[in-house]
């Protein structure tokens, strides 16, 4: 694969969380394959609309003012590597934590398999004790 398609998977794969983070789900919709699947943190895999649904209607309820910085990012083939942490304030019930109106900062990895301009497939590892633990600290 050549250095311009890599660089082309990169924003596709960024683009995506951008969206997420801007509450864009038309965008984030076009950027997803219909056959996408997402698994996580050793939880069965989902397919498109269920992520979608997770993200509008949990992680961005949970959260606001997410800032997401990509600290590495590593393209090969069709996959593309995103190590980062994702500044935010937490204003709603998350996995059963009510509001605490912390500022927080989550850290982990994705991978998102990038095909035809379209994210296919991802999976993802997030620090859920660390971003647990800063959302219980008294």
């Amino acid at each position: 694969m050549n250095n311009e398609q890599l660089k082309v998977n990169k924003e596709v794969a960024l683009n995506l969380s951008k969206a997420i983070m801007s509450g864009n789900w038309e965008k984030v919709d076009s950027l997803i394959s219909d056959d996408f699947k997402y698994e996580a943190d050793g939880r069965p895999a989902i397919g498109k609309q269920e992520y979608i649904a997770f993200m509008k209607n949990v992680l961005s309820n949970a959260f606001t003012d997410m800032d997401m910085d990509f600290l590495r990012v590593i393209a090969e083939d069709d996959l593309v590597s995103v190590d980062y942490t994702n500044k935010m304030t937490h204003i709603g019930d998350f996995f059963g934590i009510p509001a605490t109106q912390k500022k927080i900062i989550a850290s982990g990895q994705f991978i998102r398999e990038v095909k035809n301009g379209k994210v296919t497939s991802e999976w993802q590892t997030t620090n859920m004790a660390g971003l647990m633990q800063q959302l219980t600290a008294k």
